[in-house]
Order: C-alpha cells, then structure tokens, then sequence
C-alpha cells in the first residue's frame, strides 16, 4: 500500500510566501536613496550626504565659539543651528555643494546656511570636492574635531527649533530634483 502525501499545511504555504516577499523586497536594494533620517546616507545627484549631528549652537560655550567666530550675537528670538556632515562624491567630476540648500520647519519656513568656511569646521560653498572625494578633508579641523564632519550653519527662529519641529534639511540635486533629510534635533 502506498503512503498517500498530505497536502502542504498552512504553516509551510505561509512560510513559503514570507520567504517569496523577502525575495522581492530585496530586489532594487540598491536604489539610491533621495530622502531619510539624520545619520542615513542621502544621495543628491552623484554626492552622498550623510549627517553626523545636528544641534543648537551657544556663542558662549566651547566648542561652540570656535565654529561661530565672526558670527554676530543673536537678537532676542533667535537660535543658531548647526548640522554637521559628511559630503562623499561619487561621480566623476567635480561636486560643489550647492547654496541653496535649506533647513525647512513644519510651517514652511525656510532658512538658508551662513558661509562659515573660514573658521577651518565649515563646509565649503565655493571649492569643489574632487571625484572619489570627501568633505570635509581628513586632515582638516573640521574631520578630526569633536563633532567629526563640516559644520552648516543655520541663524533660525527660536519657534522653529523649539516648536515647529521636525525640520527638514533640503538639498538640491544637479537634476533638479530634492534630497531630504530629517533633522534629529
């Protein structure tokens, strides 16, 4: 007499469709990511963004005067904000980080960076990062101080950071597309 098969229980049907969607969500893992959170990789364009930290600034505190020398004391109702990063170029030539990039509140308010280049911790508007390069350089105030990346420096108001919460770091990319990354404050 032959052993009749029983069909397939519930617990393997269901065990074979979980492995079949890991399957396919593994598929395209390797998208290039245009929007996260504060210590992903973010890509804009062919540059790769990564924030190490973001954080309010005091004028009055150590390291913080050093990264804000030359920066005018604050009016009443005003913070500085700080987001310290890393800019890697992936392409093949030249990447200069835009400008325009912005830090956006939940009311649409819109802040744009403060050049701080030449305290040696800022990032560079106006120097290209090399292909298969990164900023800040290795050697530089910015790579080896306490926060390990190139400061953007950002005067906001005080609701911003303290009530129109999260905010949004908004980086253009060559195609005219957006990056985004939400800010860990």
């Amino acid at each position: 007499m032959e052993a009749r098969r029983r069909p397939p229980g519930p617990l393997f049907v269901l065990l074979a469709l979980l492995a079949g969607a890991l399957t396919v969500a593994a598929c395209g893992s390797d998208e290039k990511s245009t929007s996260g959170n504060e210590g992903q990789y973010i890509n804009a364009g062919d540059a790769v963004y990564q924030v190490q930290l973001s954080r309010l600034m005091n004028q009055q505190t150590k390291p913080d005067d050093d990264y804000l020398r030359g920066q005018p004391v604050l009016g009443a109702g005003q913070q500085y904000v700080g987001v310290f990063l890393t800019v890697q170029n992936d392409g093949k030539k030249p990447y200069l980080p835009p400008r325009d990039m912005k830090v956006v509140d939940t009311q649409g308010n819109e802040y744009l960076p403060i050049d701080v280049s030449s305290t040696g911790f800022g990032l560079s508007f106006t120097d290209p990062i090399a292909p298969s390069k990164k900023a800040p350089a290795p050697d530089s105030p910015a790579a080896t101080g306490p926060e390990g990346g190139a400061l953007v420096l950002f005067r906001m108001s005080e609701d911003s950071v303290t009530q129109n919460l999260p905010l949004d770091l908004k980086i253009p990319a060559p195609s005219g597309k957006e990056s985004n990354i939400r800010l860990d404050l």
